[in-house]
Order: C-alpha cells, then sequence, then structure tokens
C-alpha cells in the first residue's frame, strides 16, 4: 500500500471514534463545580474591595478640594538683643 491510502484508512478508522469522544458530554465533577464557584465568589470580592477603593479615593478626594487650606507652620520670629 502506499502511503496516501494507509493514510486514509487511518482517517477512516479514526474518524468514528473522535466523533464519539466528541460527542460524550460527561457533567462537570463536583470539585470542578465547587472549584468554578470558588473563583465567582473571588472575583466577585475583588470587585467590592475596588469599589471601596474607588469611593475611598473619591471621598479623600473630596475631602482635599472642600477641606480647610492647608496651615503653614508660624514663622519663628527672631529675638532682638536688648
Amino acid at each position: 500500500m502506499n502511503v496516501l491510502s494507509r493514510f486514509i484508512l487511518s482517517l477512516v478508522l479514526m474518524a468514528p471514534a473522535a466523533a464519539w469522544a466528541a460527542s460524550k458530554d460527561d457533567p462537570p465533577d463536583r470539585e470542578m463545580l465547587k472549584m468554578m464557584e470558588f473563583l465567582r465568589e473571588m472575583e466577585m470580592i475583588k470587585q467590592m474591595d475596588m469599589l471601596q477603593d474607588m469611593q475611598n479615593i473619591e471621598n479623600a478626594d473630596g475631602l482635599a478640594k472642600s477641606g480647610a487650606p492647608s496651615r503653614n507652620a508660624p514663622e519663628k520670629k527672631k529675638e532682638t538683643v536688648k
């Protein structure tokens, strides 16, 4: 047999196995579901932390703009020699 016929024969023999493997839908196991839920929770926590950080920055920025102007240290008066 030549190379082309061997290739075609191998494709014919492997095609049903590949089709069967692709159509097999195993439900995800419990460990995988727990991991997916954990990752969702972590993403939610990360987003909540980011929102809190943004609120803290906005509050700090608002206080800096509306707050009293910063006072400079009082100048020291030089004593005069009497």
